[in-house]
């Protein structure tokens, strides 16, 4: 295919995929102020939200001029600590909520944080709450692995392990060769996103592990390469895809940003009888693919007790027919589908 051929074609599946995320925000509710509200909305966390953030605070102001925003956003983990130490109203975290964050706001609160889902991850844009994939070689006769397979094969649980290709079914030279696994390093969020999505579920029929999420031992890690300025030079994700190309007996988890010729990711089925998801930019915008991510928005709210109106008045924004929109235009996160935004509402009430 000529360079130009190419192009077009990518074109073209970019105004595609366009057309199929805003066409969900036709059933959004529009943003229509319950209440005037005035005062100041204290808001700590990612700084890869920022763009997003100042986007929804300029248009918000349209509806809501006499709110004040306070905005520090250096980093996920100053988030919780903000909200425990109440110099903040608003957490923005590209994560989930790790389990030691919750315990220290448990312990001076004794409730969880309220968790609103504010966006979908990228699609493959770095360091962005980008999608995570399942990949193989080219050359393996997998084409798709349910999450309780994926589970025994980067995990640890006695019994259910799958430590060979002829455990998932493949025949001839395959079937007893060791599958070679590939991965990001135990303890960083990723890894840790991937264990409480996959390694948390048991393998099918087993019981989850009573102390906690083990990984398979002969789990390669990767992490990026820097230089003397502290400046990412080679990503992980690369370093990944060049030895799995290299290596028809591997499997990696990892971003698609960096996928080569030489590999291929798999379609993923969150059980046994349920449809196999391929990875692609309408699956991760639509939310059906089990491993994309999300980015969230927490808070501190008693149970029982209603929001403080200015709070309520900006999340109701975030989760409107504006708000979304905004995020699309954004290019970086994605917006959520209307049965997303609606779930999310409901938890405002």
């Amino acid at each position: 295919m000529s360079y130009r051929a190419s192009l077009w074609s990518l074109m073209f599946l970019a105004i595609c995929s366009t057309v199929a995320i805003s066409q969900s925000f036709e059933s959004m509710p529009v943003y229509k102020p319950q209440q005037q509200v005035s005062g100041m909305i204290r808001i700590r966390g990612d700084k890869h939200q920022s763009v997003m953030l100042k986007n929804w605070e300029q248009a918000f102001h349209r509806y809501q001029p006499d709110i004040i925003f306070d905005d520090h956003l250096t980093s996920t983990v100053h988030g919780i600590p903000a909200l425990v130490f109440d110099v903040a109203d608003l957490a923005l975290l590209g994560r989930e909520i790790a389990p030691l964050e919750n315990l220290s706001f448990r312990r001076m609160f004794k409730y969880d944080p309220l968790e609103i889902t504010i966006a979908t991850g990228s699609y493959d844009t770095p360091y962005e709450a980008f999608a995570l994939g399942v990949f193989v070689n080219k050359e393996n006769p997998l084409s798709q692995l349910t999450l309780q397979q994926v589970a025994a094969i980067f995990g640890c649980c006695p019994g259910k392990n799958v430590r060979t290709w002829g455990q998932l079914g493949l025949t001839g030279e395959w079937a007893d060769k060791q599958i070679h696994v590939f991965g990001y390093p135990a303890g960083n969020n990723i890894a840790n996103f991937f264990e409480l999505k996959v390694l948390q579920s048991p393998p099918s029929g087993g019981p989850t592990l009573p102390n906690g999420v083990r990984w398979n031992c002969d789990l390669k890690e990767y992490s990026n390469t820097y230089d003397n300025d502290d400046k990412p030079v080679i990503s992980s994700d690369a370093l990944m895809m060049q030895d799995l190309g290299n290596d028809k007996y591997a499997i990696a988890y990892s971003g698609i940003r960096e996928r080569t010729p030489q590999v291929k990711a798999l379609a993923l089925s969150v059980r046994d009888g349920a449809p196999y998801i391929p990875f692609s930019l309408e699956t991760v915008a639509n939310r059906s693919y089990p491993l994309g991510r999300s980015v969230y928005v927490y808070l501190n709210r008693e149970p029982g007790k209603p929001l403080d109106p200015e709070i309520a008045e900006f999340l109701r924004f975030i989760l409107s027919r504006q708000g979304q929109e905004s995020i699309a235009q954004q290019n970086v996160f994605l917006p959520l589908p209307a049965a997303a935004v609606d779930e999310q509402l409901k938890k405002l009430q």
